[in-house]
């Protein structure tokens, strides 16, 4: 049986039936297995953005210090294969036919008998946990789908800790239309007596994550209060910070695994360097549980990198994706750009052209307002081939409304040649909007 072709037949997200809140359906399918989500050390990570940048750090370190390092994420870039992985290793087409074998009577059985047919996301989360299970994985570090609370995921009961990475608005239709109730969906994944770690900034989500914390009498730790960064070195290859903890004689001090130093990461973007100390300082609390070692933390860090996020792919010109899909992504973009101008890491008298493309389910106007920061760019509005895509129109007509001026080139390829066509040696463009866009750039350039 072709596993990609059973797998594509349950209902997605953005179809009938692709979003159906709920563990009645994800419990049915772990049950004849004796859910082995429970019999695994598991860090759940949810978060509106850095969500896979927080994974992805805490892959590449747990990975140097000798662990088998299982990783579940969601949307995959370029290939199916890459939500499920062991210490970068995709699960092969072998191995998901196997997967399918055990799981296909359990799904007909619910099909007959109920509670009624997965979605494409419950499934893959059955067989993800399935899997990891079955090669034993020392830890797993799991990434929310959608939210937090009622997400398929957050069936596990027992994690080593719960990450939060931020907060914003997004998906407003099913997880409400304000931060406050985005955050509780997210502090959804808090489990009693577990510890949270945050890298939330917005003071309004942030109360909401605390007063839950309380609830459930999990420790709650904010990055934002223990530690501060400065960047000493910032290019579009690498960064490194000078990292200071803020809080004197307090636990952070008394340990030797994070000093007041110098790090060093490949991943761009100041937010990067935020995602980074909130895997940091996960990695820290879990000390007992997993050792690491300073060395190991450090090389970790160095080599840790995610494609598709402030993620340069091509120097003449420079040609950078990121997949800034929200209103904060957006914004967390635009200010790394404002300071690769600052710092001289993009020459001031260079252009940057923005390529855009969302989905429909986006803060759009956000999004374009936070765009309208920039200075001395041309903005050209263009629809990757997903089912969920805005119209181009569309975006045109909210970017007129903020005063925005900009063309519409589709496709998404036809917007790309046209842009390195007219851009100099040194020119910026920049591809944005949605995870879809950087896969279909990649796909073009391959």
């Amino acid at each position: 049986m072709n596993p990609y072709q059973y797998i594509n037949k349950f209902a997605r997200f953005g179809r009938k039936k692709g979003y159906n809140p709920g563990h009645e359906r994800i419990n049915a399918l772990l049950e004849p297995f004796s859910h082995p989500e429970n019999k695994m050390r598991i860090i759940h990570v949810a978060g509106s953005n850095g969500k896979g940048s927080t994974v992805t750090y805490l892959k590449s370190i747990y990975k140097e210090a000798g662990y088998k390092v299982g990783t579940y994420t969601s949307p995959h870039l370029l290939e199916f294969n890459e939500r499920i992985e062991i210490n970068g290793r995709k699960i092969s087409t072998g191995e998901l036919e196997e997967l399918i074998e055990k799981i296909k009577p359990v799904v007909d059985e619910m099909k007959e008998r109920g509670p009624g047919e997965p979605s494409f996301f419950e499934l893959v989360t059955a067989l993800a946990f399935i899997y990891f299970y079955q090669e034993k994985v020392d830890l797993l570090i799991l990434e929310t789908g959608l939210g937090g609370r009622l997400d398929a995921t957050n069936i596990i009961k027992n994690p080593l800790a719960s990450v939060i990475t931020g907060v914003s608005l997004e998906h407003t239709n099913i997880l409400g239309n304000s931060i406050r109730a985005i955050a509780r969906e997210k502090a959804g994944i808090i489990k009693e007596k577990t510890p949270v770690v945050t890298g939330i900034q917005d003071r309004e989500a942030l109360t909401e994550i605390e007063k839950i914390g309380i609830e459930k009498g999990s420790k709650l730790i904010s990055i934002n209060d223990r530690y501060s960064y400065e960047l000493k070195e910032s290019t579009l290859e690498g960064q490194s910070f000078l990292l200071k903890h803020r809080e004197k004689g307090s636990e952070v001090n008394k340990q030797e695994l994070i000093p007041e130093d110098k790090y060093r990461t490949r991943m761009i973007g100041d937010f990067q360097v935020r995602n980074a100390v909130l895997a940091m300082e996960v990695v820290r609390l879990l000390q007992e549980e997993l050792p690491v070692s300073g060395e190991e933390l450090r090389e970790g860090l160095k080599k840790a990198y995610i494609p598709g996020r402030m993620d340069l792919i091509s120097k003449e010109p420079l040609l950078l994706v990121d997949g800034a899909h929200n209103s904060e992504g957006m914004e967390n973009l635009v200010s790394s750009l404002l300071a690769f101008k600052e710092r001289g890491v993009i020459d001031d008298r260079s252009k940057i052209y923005i390529i855009l493309a969302v989905l429909d389910d986006k803060d759009l106007f956000n999004m374009l307002k936070s765009l309208s920061r920039l200075e001395k760019f041309e903005l050209i509005v263009s629809e990757n081939s997903n089912e969920r895509a805005l119209s181009a129109d569309e975006i045109m007509k909210k970017a007129e409304l903020l005063g925005l001026e900009g063309r519409i080139i589709k496709p998404l390829e036809e917007a790309l040649k046209e842009s390195v066509d007219y851009a100099s040696k040194e020119d910026l463009i920049c591809v944005a909007g949605s995870l879809y866009n950087v896969a279909e750039v990649i796909k073009f350039l391959k």
